[in-house]
């Protein structure tokens, strides 16, 4: 039953986690440019002609938050493939969320981290900060449908075994 609801909105925390990944979500204004974060690095995206020579651009890799977000979207494949077990599909939607609060505490210290390192003056959010929030609420109704689905089931089992 791969048309149900549930898999609509595993589908769609799939696409919100994968826009997320690959755009930056924050910027980070420093003294010699603009640095751009996003899952995969974090880049300065000032040209290079306006940097200063004796200047030192320093670029990060952000591993962690691209393991995570990457998780998080196999996860969800994995739980529309479980779409005949249900129980199975529900834990697999729980354990996700430990993964979108590991990612939001792991992004906050990367943010800070990055701004002290740089020596970043302020910083600018982006609105696909909110996508894994998103991603979030989607999967959130994934598991309500699912629990739906699953109460559903039990009740024309406790009818059918009622009416034997």
């Amino acid at each position: 039953m791969i048309q149900r609801i549930q898999s609509l909105y595993l589908l769609c925390a799939i696409i919100f986690m994968a826009i997320f990944t690959f755009n930056p979500f924050i910027n980070l204004v420093t003294p010699i440019g603009t640095y751009q974060m996003n899952c995969l690095r974090t880049n300065l995206t000032t040209p290079s002609e306006l940097i200063a020579e004796t200047a030192i651009v320093a670029t990060s890799q952000n591993y962690v938050l691209a393991i995570i977000s990457a998780l998080i979207v196999i996860i969800n494949i994995l739980a529309i493939l479980l779409f005949k077990n249900r129980i199975k599909q529900m834990l697999l939607c729980k354990i996700n969320i430990l993964f979108y609060i590991t990612l939001y505490v792991t992004m906050g210290l990367l943010i800070y981290n990055n701004y002290t390192a740089l020596g970043a003056t302020t910083f600018k959010t982006t609105t696909f900060i909110i996508f894994p929030i998103c991603s979030l609420i989607t999967n959130w109704l994934a598991i309500s449908a699912i629990n739906k689905d699953e109460q559903l089931v039990r009740d024309s089992e406790r009818m059918w075994t009622r009416n034997r």
